[in-house]
Order: C-alpha cells, then sequence, then structure tokens
C-alpha cells in the first residue's frame, strides 16, 4: 500500500472530520482561556524592600517588611489585611512602626503574566519608639502601584512602590512618620 493511496486519504479524512468539533471549539476560544488559573480565593503576599524615612526633623534610609492575607474576589478586585514594618536609625537610634491596614486593590492591567495593580488602605499604627516605655498609636494610611509577573500558575513575583503615613500619639507627644520606598512581593492567588 503507498502513502498516498485511497485507503489513507480515507482513514485521514475520517480523523479530520471526527475531530473537527473539538478543533472548532479550540478555534473559537482564546489561546489563554485553558492556561489562566482562576485568580478567586484565598490572597496572600509577603514582601520586603527598602526606602527612606521621614519624621519630622528628620530622615533616613529604611527597611520594611508587609504580610497580606484576604480574598480575590475576581481577576481585577482583592482586600485583604495587611501587616507592616518599617524602621531606620533616626539620630544614631533605632526607630520602628508598625501598621494594620485594611486594602483594596484593584488591577489596572491584567495579561497572563503580567499585571498591574494600585492599592489603597486605612488602618492603625504604632510605634514604641516615640517615647521610651511608651507605645504611640495613631491612624494610618498606605497606598502602592505594582507590577506583578506570573511564576507559577497561582503565583506571582514583582516590585511595587509604596507610601505608608503612621500618625503617632501618646503621652501629649503628637508625632508622625512616612515611608515611600519599593519592595519585592511574593502573591499567591
Amino acid at each position: 500500500m503507498r502513502y498516498g493511496s485511497g485507503m489513507t486519504r480515507k482513514v485521514l479524512f475520517a480523523a479530520l472530520l471526527a475531530s473537527s468539533p473539538v478543533l472548532a471549539d479550540l478555534a473559537s476560544q482564546p489561546a489563554d482561556a485553558y492556561e489562566q488559573p482562576s485568580l478567586v480565593g484565598i490572597y496572600a503576599a509577603i514582601g520586603g524592600g527598602g526606602g527612606f524615612l521621614f519624621v519630622p526633623g528628620d530622615n533616613a534610609l529604611a527597611y520594611d517588611l508587609e504580610i497580606r492575607v484576604g480574598y480575590s474576589f475576581n481577576t481585577m478586585l482583592q482586600a485583604y489585611v495587611a501587616g507592616a514594618l518599617d524602621g531606620g536609625k533616626l539620630s544614631g537610634n533605632t526607630f520602628r512602626t508598625e501598621q494594620i491596614t485594611a486594602f483594596a486593590q484593584y488591577h489596572l492591567y491584567v495579561q497572563r503574566a503580567l499585571m498591574v495593580y494600585g492599592r489603597g488602605g486605612i488602618g492603625v499604627g504604632l510605634s514604641g519608639d516615640l517615647v521610651p516605655g511608651s507605645t504611640a498609636v495613631g491612624l494610618a494610611g498606605a497606598a502602592g502601584l505594582g507590577v506583578e509577573f506570573r511564576v507559577a500558575p497561582n503565583l506571582f513575583a514583582g516590585p511595587e512602590l509604596y507610601y505608608r503615613y503612621t500618625a503617632l500619639s501618646t503621652q501629649g507627644t503628637d508625632s508622625h512618620a512616612q515611608t515611600v520606598g519599593l519592595q519585592i512581593n511574593l502573591i499567591y492567588y
């Protein structure tokens, strides 16, 4: 039997005809429809980086750490609680602030392997370094703009520019701290 014989052509034609509904379905779907995991469900992230810490009359290089836990409602919108620690050396002394903040995050651009987001939140901030032996407490706010690159089906990594503000008050002493910087995050959806 030759390669181009009538029997071979009939088998190939039958196979093509039998698979046509599957091929038509594949052609009608976007290329990434089968590769895009759902971003609905548990949201968790951890990040850290550096920047600048500003308090009235002083500023310094700073470090930051942040942990987030919440829920992703859809590809575009997430809500979570974040705990953050910012610190640095001011006038030779260590100065740290902690924030516990409720955030809303919105994706401004979404592709299979790349997403851009903005986020904002409000909460409470505290510091044990404003007045020795006392914990200063106050309103805290934060915002960020970041990029997420897919590294696994539900795992993203990427940089974020962030800003945090914490008003502090204790024993008649009022102050505030601001931190701005860049952190690298590892995010799970």
